[in-house]
């Protein structure tokens, strides 16, 4: 199992154990034809539905293609929910980060990326999404 799995299972897990409902979306993200998040999530008595690409790195500076963006906000859009991007900058030791995609900054290789500082200024905790 990568690490990438696992880090989506461990988020899906603290978000199930906060009383959302949480699905785990095997063959996720840009390699697949429908746009389709790693993670789709909800909890109806507050309102808050969220489709979620699970992101981690060991460096300072976190690196998304730009395709796993666009499918995000696609699937979000039609399945009406927030798009947000999960961070875990692993090499740090720093909890769950939650941006937004219009916080990250284009590249100009049209990916997008986004600083460990930049992530703590702009980003939400875990405590902070759920509400």
């Amino acid at each position: 199992m990568t690490r990438g799995i696992q880090d989506e299972r461990n988020l899906a897990r603290l978000l199930w154990k906060r009383g959302f409902a949480v699905m785990r979306a095997p063959a996720s993200g840009a390699s697949t034809k429908m746009p389709r998040p790693d993670l789709v999530v909800g909890r109806r008595d507050r309102g808050l539905q969220f489709a979620i690409e699970v992101k981690t790195t060991r460096k300072n500076v976190l690196y998304v293609r730009g395709a796993s963006i666009a499918q995000l906000l696609e699937f979000s859009q039609i399945f009406g929910c927030q798009p947000i991007v999960a961070i875990k900058f692993k090499g740090q030791r720093q909890p769950w980060l939650f941006i937004r995609p219009y916080q990250l900054l284009a590249t100009p290789g049209l990916n997008y990326k986004i600083s460990l500082k930049d992530a703590l200024q702009k980003g939400m905790d875990f405590k902070t999404l759920i509400g």
